[in-house]
């Protein structure tokens, strides 16, 4: 599987797994941390991961009433699914049961490894792509409001071609009785966050934005974020409305992120945003 790809405007969106697994891949039956990083970066443990990966990519594809019970939301997961689909991906690996076990000793702690693989080291880095890119585009500021719109275009069309997204709401719907979802969602919010941040800090700073008293970067990042959110779900539902718009490359994500700014940006008036709010209704 590979979704590397630069669209024509020259937006890289490529991205692979990480050279360094360790952080992500945890729960390994090794006792030491040197032979836990070792064995995550191990060529059979990534064949594992990937087939999860795939027979995730697979489910959401054709779903399957099957049930074997593992858990409540990956029962599609189970040992003997994944090592017969490891079998058939890397053979030249030779893939067996033992050498399952001898990774991960429970199947709870390939599930934790794989959610965390999942939500961080294959989504969440296509993001940090995208971002990484969108800094050079938010370069200009002639073309500001376009690039806003573009770049929002581009990270909601990820909804309808990364199964990942689709993942992330099975693991979003374990995560209050899930100890594991839970932590693997933190971590990924947590990369997810770090990595937008970190353009709007520059793009904002290079241009002089200020936002208005009581609004911070957070809360900037929040509203966005869950914004983007909600629009990709009614896009996985399949709802007719005009989120995207292929032929002029903008979504409702991008006039959303416009309106975000222009309301919490200090216009050098020093008001609140409830000030604000308060002094146009009355005008």
């Amino acid at each position: 599987m590979n979704y590397d790809t630069t669209d024509s405007d020259g937006i890289a969106v490529s991205y692979g797994d990480p050279r360094d697994l360790s952080d992500i891949v945890t729960n390994l039956a090794r006792v030491t941390a040197k032979g836990r990083r070792k064995l995550a970066n191990d060529p059979l443990t990534k064949a594992f991961l990937e087939s999860a990966l795939l027979l995730t990519e697979e489910l959401f594809i054709s779903p399957s009433s099957d049930d074997e019970g593992v858990r409540p939301t990956l029962s599609y997961l189970s040992r003997p699914k994944v090592l017969a689909q490891t079998i058939t991906s890397a053979p030249a690996l030779v893939p067996t049961a033992g050498k399952f076990r001898d990774r991960w000793t429970s199947h709870q702690d390939f599930l934790a490894d794989f959610i965390s693989y999942a939500l961080t080291a294959r989504h969440w880095s296509l993001h940090i792509a995208l971002s990484q890119s969108a800094e050079t585009m938010l370069s200009s500021p002639e073309d500001f409001s376009k690039s806003v719109h573009r770049i929002a275009y581009e990270d909601l069309k990820l909804v309808l071609e990364l199964p990942a997204y689709r993942f992330q709401l099975l693991a979003v719907a374990s995560a209050t009785s899930d100890s594991v979802a839970s932590e693997a969602l933190a971590k990924m919010y947590s990369t997810l966050t770090d990595a937008w941040t970190a353009l709007y800090s520059q793009v904002f700073l290079a241009h002089g934005i200020r936002f208005r008293p009581g609004v911070t970067l957070d809360i900037f990042n929040i509203i966005l974020q869950s914004t983007a959110e909600g629009l990709g779900m009614r896009l996985l539902a399949g709802v007719h409305e005009p989120i995207l718009d292929h032929e002029q490359k903008k979504t409702i994500l991008g006039t959303a992120a416009l309106a975000l700014y222009l309301a919490f940006v200090d216009a050098g008036d020093g008001l609140t945003v409830e000030e604000a709010a308060q002094k146009r209704i009355l005008t």
